[in-house]
């Protein structure tokens, strides 16, 4: 038979494993929902995809739109600068149109290149 210390010291050891239980079993529940519908979980990952995609599609258009910056601005740099690009550039900046210029007028932000 068990005397008081003992009795104590088998309660509070029972008490210990069933808490190491309860906290362990807590942080398996835990991990697991967070795994599953996490903000970076299983049900999240279509929806992750899907802005990955879009960000691929819209780092393909900038690069293209670098590539045409930068081959206009190689027209500029090479020795000489291009008479046309030179041409093109000074109207549109200074506003000089002859009277029989058709003026066509696009905005690069909402071109896809």
């Amino acid at each position: 038979m068990l005397t008081g210390a003992g009795l104590m010291y088998v309660m509070r050891k029972s008490l210990a494993f069933a808490g190491s239980f309860f906290l362990l079993g807590t942080m398996i529940v835990f991990f697991g929902v967070h795994t599953v519908a996490g903000e970076r979980g299983m049900l999240a990952r279509p929806q992750l995809e899907r802005k990955i995609m879009l960000a691929e599609e819209q780092l393909a258009l900038l690069e293209k739109h670098q590539t045409f910056l930068s081959h206009r601005i190689g027209l500029m740099h090479k020795g000489g600068v291009d008479a046309d690009i030179l041409a093109e550039t000074a109207r549109a900046e200074l506003g000089l149109y002859a009277p029989n210029d058709v003026i066509v007028s696009i905005d690069l932000s909402d071109l896809k290149f």
